[in-house]
């Protein structure tokens, strides 16, 4: 079954989407649907606590910041990458805590100005 429902986005993000949708050759819909249904895999296994494997990224202008949160969270880092590019600090570490941590982990980052992050789960086979 499928339903209908209506958001309101900002002009120049509709025009992405547009963009990207006749990139694609597919209905903005299929677009939207791909997007929420990647970004809900992505977090909501967070939703039940659990030991959770992923690589987190983390690209900032305001290094320092990035930085004190990341090491505040060592416990949780098994490995961590550094590098700069075009003014950026770029960090990717590969995480190996309880979900809530990593959710700790992650709001904290976010609340940093000029600090972006993304967290993917890795599924393991058992």
């Amino acid at each position: 079954m499928r339903r209908r429902f209506g958001i309101s986005i900002p002009d120049e993000l509709l025009e992405k989407l547009d963009s990207l949708s006749r990139e694609l050759e597919v209905s903005r819909s299929s677009v939207i649907e791909e997007l929420i249904r990647d970004v809900m895999e992505e977090r909501s296994h967070l939703l039940n606590p659990h030991r959770c494997k992923g690589i987190l990224i983390v690209v900032s202008r305001v290094p320092e910041g990035a930085a004190k949160v990341l090491e505040r969270y060592g416990s949780c880092i098994v490995s961590r990458s550094h590098h700069h590019s075009e003014g950026c600090c770029i960090d990717v570490s590969f995480v190996d805590a309880d979900s809530s941590e990593i959710i700790g982990l992650r709001k904290e980052l976010k609340r940093i100005k000029g600090v972006s992050e993304r967290y993917l789960p890795l599924a393991c086979i058992t």
